[in-house]
């Protein structure tokens, strides 16, 4: 977009719309969550089983209520609101295994990964088509958050080219 006369901002959508449902998450995090009208099972091998068995209080947290379902399988009831259902269970398999990974780290680093895990899967794509609309309102809420630079990850949300950095390669 043009910012002003003097400046050209390119917006990563995909890192933008991430960085901003963190800090929703962060914000509010177990109030995003949203109940499912049928329940998702998900199949998980022994270790990660138990590592999500010994999170529940974790992932209520994060907006994903489970309980045991028994052979391995969880059943998700709820998931943060962010989610496409066909994500919910791809989501839970990964955060699943950093939980086995990570066994010594810290609740409130494990609760900061799971935000990003879900903050990255809900985001816009790159390939998404986009409505002007969107793009407009995600450009509002950028402005409307300064702080926001960066994604969960670390990649810059946006890159400013002045007008002069430009004529000067021209």
């Amino acid at each position: 977009l043009e910012n002003g006369k003097d400046e050209l901002v390119f917006i990563d959508k995909h890192a933008a719309h991430g960085r901003l449902i963190y800090e929703q998450l962060k914000e509010h995090g177990k109030s995003f969550a949203q109940m499912l009208l049928e329940p998702v099972t998900v199949t998980l091998d022994k270790n990660e089983y138990a590592a999500v068995l010994g999170s529940l209080s974790l992932l209520i947290q994060a907006g994903f209520e489970m309980e045991d379902f028994g052979a391995g399988t969880v059943l998700v009831r709820s998931a943060p609101v962010f989610l496409e259902q066909a994500d919910i269970s791809a989501s839970v398999m990964e955060i699943a295994g950093y939980l086995v990974q990570n066994k010594k780290d810290i609740t409130t680093e494990h609760l900061d990964w799971l935000y990003h895990n879900v903050a990255c899967r809900a985001a816009i794509k790159a390939g998404d088509e986009s409505h002007k609309e969107e793009l407009i309102a995600l450009a509002k809420r950028l402005y409307e958050n300064p702080d926001v630079r960066y994604c969960p990850h670390g990649r810059p949300v946006f890159v400013v080219i002045k007008r002069r950095e430009l004529e000067k390669q021209f």
